[in-house]
């Protein structure tokens, strides 16, 4: 039986393992950004900013008119009106400033990518670890469940144990199947949204992909709100100078038709009398531009407390990851190859038999959830820190 065993143990790495393409984390976030629909979005976001930008000018359309001073003839005039060369100075500068937030928006649905692609794939991973060890302990109670039988036929064993030993094969050999199910879906999540093939392999999860040293804080979300502070800022000098005089200029000739030319220009300049608009405006503006050094100040300081908090849990599960690594992991397996030395011996009945692999089995799923939570900080973090 011990043989049997160890062929089902290299049966289960043989499933584990397969010839497929390997994609990593970094392969199925580089596939995301070039496919995925939101994507696609922030860059063409950007792209109609910079259209924009070229139109900060916004000059009014010249005015064509035709009429006659005079009484005698019609003569054809031309009007430009212009604002005050500082406010086209400063929607320049607000059309720049709603570029870099266009950009820093796009660099937060970029972080968002990141962070869902790692997400999705953590799962699959996670899901393939968890299949296989189902799969590996599937294939050993079926040779457990086969050896019951023979030993029942031969009369070594009562019917109510091998009863025990069908009914636990039968319960891990439905919990194998749902694992396998899950694995499945959690693949095919992962290529849908990262548009990658679902038939791909993945790096296996372990521990070696962890890394306890902090990144340095950089998140998206932050500079988005920092650069929405810049155009708030850049929106009161634009409206205070909104205050200022506009001018126009044309040509019309108002007298005779020999009038000289030096005498057929026209100028205004705009007075700006009503002040109280203007100020609201100011007001207005200056009002959202605190409101916006609020909502930065407010973001930077929740995303600093999550960083420390999810930081804490990062050390706390990569402890708890290196205790299974070194000494609950290895105990488990000296108590499955224990229990399966005493039951070949006839030392121990099944009951107890299988109540010791059951136990042995669990500190194998806690592993795999330690990991996967370890690994979920991770990623956390990373996300935090805009990588």
């Amino acid at each position: 039986m011990k043989k049997n065993i160890i062929t089902a143990w290299l049966l289960a790495a043989v499933y584990w393992t397969s010839g497929a393409q390997v994609i990593t984390p970094d392969d199925a976030i580089r596939s995301a950004m070039a496919t995925h629909p939101t994507a696609k979005a922030a860059a063409l976001g950007v792209r109609a900013k910079t259209f924009s930008e070229k139109g900060a000018l916004n000059l009014p359309n010249p005015e064509v008119n035709m009429e006659s001073p005079t009484g005698e003839f019609y003569a054809v005039g031309v009007l430009q009106s212009f604002e005050f060369p500082t406010v086209y100075v400063r929607q320049k500068q607000v059309a720049k400033a709603e570029t870099a937030l266009a950009r820093a928006a796009q660099k937060v649905t970029e972080n968002d990518l990141r962070y869902n692609v790692r997400v999705l794939y953590l799962e699959a991973q996670a899901g393939l670890f968890v299949k296989q060890q189902w799969f590996s302990r599937d294939s050993l109670y079926r040779l457990i469940a086969a050896a019951s039988q023979r030993q029942f036929d031969a009369g070594e064993i009562d019917f109510l144990q091998k009863t025990l030993v069908e009914n636990e094969a039968s319960q891990v050999h439905e919990e194998w199947r749902a694992s396998e199910q899950t694995a499945a879906t959690a693949l095919d999540l992962l290529a849908g949204y990262a548009g990658v093939s679902s038939q791909a392999a993945l790096q296996p999860l372990q521990a070696d992909s962890m890394i306890l040293a902090a990144p340095e804080m950089n998140n998206p979300a932050v500079a988005y709100e920092q650069q929405a502070v810049q155009l708030a800022e850049n929106q009161v000098s634009l409206e205070k100078s909104r205050a200022l005089p506009n001018f126009s200029i044309g040509y019309l000739n108002q007298g005779p038709r020999n009038t000289p030319l030096d005498y057929r220009f026209r100028a205004s300049v705009g007075i700006p009398l009503w002040a109280g608009q203007y100020k609201s405006g100011v007001n207005a503006a200056r009002t959202e531009s605190e409101a916006a050094v609020a909502r930065a100040e407010a973001q930077s300081q929740a995303v600093r407390l999550q960083y420390d908090r999810i930081q804490n849990e990062l050390s706390n599960a990569i402890t708890k990851v290196k205790y299974y690594q070194k000494e609950a992991l290895p105990r488990s397996r000296t108590i499955i190859s224990t229990a399966l030395r005493l039951r070949e011996a006839g030392q121990t009945d099944y009951v107890t038999f299988l109540r010791t692999l059951d136990e042995a089995y669990s500190i194998q799923r806690d592993y795999a959830a330690e990991l996967q939570r370890a690994e979920t900080a991770r990623i956390q973090l990373l996300y935090l820190s805009g990588q």
